[in-house]
């Protein structure tokens, strides 16, 4: 499951629950005492942070661990700070080496400092041994899918389910697997009465490549989304791997492209975070660019329960 750093003053919200002959995680995410609205939860969410041992090694022309500790700024100075942040996927620079993770774990301490709740969820750059190491008193014990790191965060507004789709360390591909996905599933079919928000690193990719070229998203794409689309409760699904910010409408629910924190592949893109601030009848995300000026910066996305 992916890995959830827990302040100490949060482990009393920590539940666990047996699902498929596992034990998976699952957080009941709370508010800060400072929120704005008493029934608001805040999320902040990062991507592709690629994060390398050493702080001053650059990509594309970013500094990566400069970019992660701009944000964590950011992310701290909000007038209501979020409760939970989620690292979708790419944590380390390029093959999850151990001082990677260690220099990613000194970036987001002020964040933990703060109280502020950490999941993690598995990129292509990622590798799981290094990264337990890093964060040894957040090793699963148990799961519910073979090799994945599969959990459920709870909110009193949505579910999220953060999904697993490293194939290989350092290999573009993406894949989810059969058991991933019938759990997840299971787990839609379980919480059918609230929204659901599903997150995986890697892009959908619906084309199979030519014969020559590897799946730059996830392979099993389509088996995925036969299960997003048939459940209303899908909402939104959230991916990054592309180093780009768009959002589209699929049928019910939203498809967003998160921004990478690190480098870019277009340089008129954007790089930065995002918001989410969760209520009873919508989710309503914020673009916060690492450059203000940015013609997008403050764009915003409303993810309504009703639709």
């Amino acid at each position: 499951m992916p890995i959830h750093q827990i302040p100490q003053s949060r482990r009393g919200f920590l539940k666990t629950t047996a699902i498929g002959g596992g034990t998976a995680l699952l957080m009941s995410a709370t508010q800060t005492a400072s929120a704005a609205s008493d029934n608001a939860t805040v999320f902040a969410l990062l991507s592709d942070t690629h994060i390398p041992s050493s702080p001053d090694r650059t990509s594309r022309g970013a500094n990566m661990t400069e970019n992660l500790q701009q944000v964590i700024g950011e992310v701290l100075a909000r007038k209501t700070p979020p409760s939970d942040l989620i690292v979708n996927g790419d944590c380390a620079h390029l093959k999850g080496l151990p001082g990677d993770y260690q220099n990613f774990v000194r970036c987001l301490g002020p964040a933990q400092q703060a109280g502020i709740a950490l999941h993690l969820t598995m990129g292509n750059h990622d590798d799981r041994q290094p990264l337990y190491d890093a964060l040894s008193d957040q090793r699963p014990t148990a799961t519910p899918v073979m090799s994945k790191h599969v959990s459920i965060i709870e909110t009193p507004h949505a579910n999220w389910f953060l999904l697993d789709s490293l194939f290989r360390v350092n290999v573009v591909t993406g894949e989810l697997g059969e058991a991933q996905i019938d759990w997840l599933a299971e787990q839609l079919d379980a919480r059918s009465n609230k929204p659901a928000i599903v997150m995986t690193h890697h892009t959908p990719q619906f084309t199979a490549p030519q014969e020559d070229k590897p799946w730059n998203g996830i392979s099993d794409t389509e088996r995925l989304f036969e299960v997003l689309d048939s459940r209303k409760q899908v909402k939104a699904y959230l991916y990054g791997h592309s180093h780009h910010w768009s959002h589209s409408q699929r049928g019910h629910f939203h498809m967003i492209n998160l921004p990478p924190v690190a480098y870019l592949f277009n340089k008129k893109d954007p790089n930065g975070w995002v918001e989410a601030v969760l209520t009873d009848n919508a989710m309503r995300l914020e673009l916060r660019t690492l450059n203000p000026q940015h013609p997008l910066a403050g764009e915003t996305i409303e993810v309504s329960w009703a639709s």
